[in-house]
């Protein structure tokens, strides 16, 4: 085929059958685990652009309340570069992010007359030289995240089928990077949540008390509720929450717990605790009660001496 720019070139695009050798030997790949998620994003571009000869292949990422699209990774075939951060926003081409938000793809052989991406005929395809362009869609959870992108550039041919069904096969594999960088970072901001909770949780000048809302049985303790019951933490971790306190009032502190968790008594109160060398020391005591997303509830109780 003739090309646009420049008569005498030529481009030649991978067979169907080499674009499903393609994208089977992408999703055997181990990289998602072993990879960071840059990483991931550029392996994926750079593998896409080599397997379909497609000169630019870029991923992109919604931002700003989904009114732009930033560019997370490009790779040029011929440069042999990747590059990043390059942004439209929905004001400048609106047409587009209409079209993006409720097609499959959009596939425009002339990207200059094509109605979706003709906007960007003014600065963006001239700037890369760019003469088609067709785009995925990229969907989490059911809302639309992204783009996967592929750019002729100079010549142009036709997008074929294979080539419409090797950009969704790729997509999908962005969708599971994507995926999977979110449960990491999930997990990472979990570990970090609980690393800071006990750190606050161990060094508080209260004596704190963490039991199951459910069965009343003590999950944790301080340093400084060993210090007040005279105990290890072994000791206390595992009892229930009524073996705290002398048999005199124990009936009594257990009727007031479930008031708290029920949400009908009042969070402070006083009351005695038995100590492990069988005295009894008056304390005031502050019950905290968390829902968790699990079913569960907890009870943190705040011990103080009076």
């Amino acid at each position: 085929m003739e090309n646009v720019l420049n008569p005498g070139a030529s481009l030649t695009l991978m067979s169907p059958t080499e674009l499903q050798e393609g994208v089977a030997s992408l999703s055997r790949g181990a990289y998602f685990k072993e990879a960071s998620f840059e990483m991931t994003l550029s392996i994926l571009t750079e593998s896409a652009a080599q397997m379909s000869g497609i000169e630019r292949v870029s991923i992109w990422a919604l931002t700003d309340q989904q009114q732009e699209l930033r560019c997370l990774d490009l790779y040029e075939l011929a440069g042999r570069r990747h590059s990043r951060g390059e942004a439209v926003r929905a004001s400048r081409y609106p047409r587009y992010f209409i079209d993006l938000s409720s097609a499959n793809c959009i596939s425009a052989d002339d990207a200059s007359l094509h109605p979706s991406t003709a906007e960007f005929a003014g600065d963006y395809l001239a700037k890369h030289k760019i003469t088609a362009m067709l785009d995925t869609p990229i969907h989490i959870r059911g809302e639309l995240q992204g783009v996967f992108r592929l750019e002729q550039v100079g010549s142009r041919q036709p997008w074929a089928t294979a080539h419409r069904l090797f950009a969704h096969a790729v997509a999908n594999l962005v969708t599971l990077a994507l995926v999977e960088y979110e449960a990491d970072e999930a997990r990472r901001l979990a570990a970090s949540a609980k690393e800071r909770l006990e750190a606050v949780f161990s060094a508080s000048r209260d004596a704190l008390l963490l039991s199951d809302g459910e069965s009343g049985v003590i999950l944790d303790a301080n340093r400084q509720a060993e210090k007040l019951f005279g105990c290890a933490r072994r000791e206390l971790v595992g009892r229930h929450h009524r073996q705290l306190h002398p048999e005199s009032v124990a009936a009594k502190a257990a009727r007031e717990f479930q008031r708290v968790l029920d949400g009908l008594g009042d969070a402070v109160q006083l009351s005695e605790i038995k100590r492990s060398d069988g005295t009894v020391q008056a304390v005031e005591i502050t019950t905290e009660v968390a829902d968790l997303s699990d079913g569960r509830r907890l009870a943190l109780g705040i011990f103080r001496q009076v």
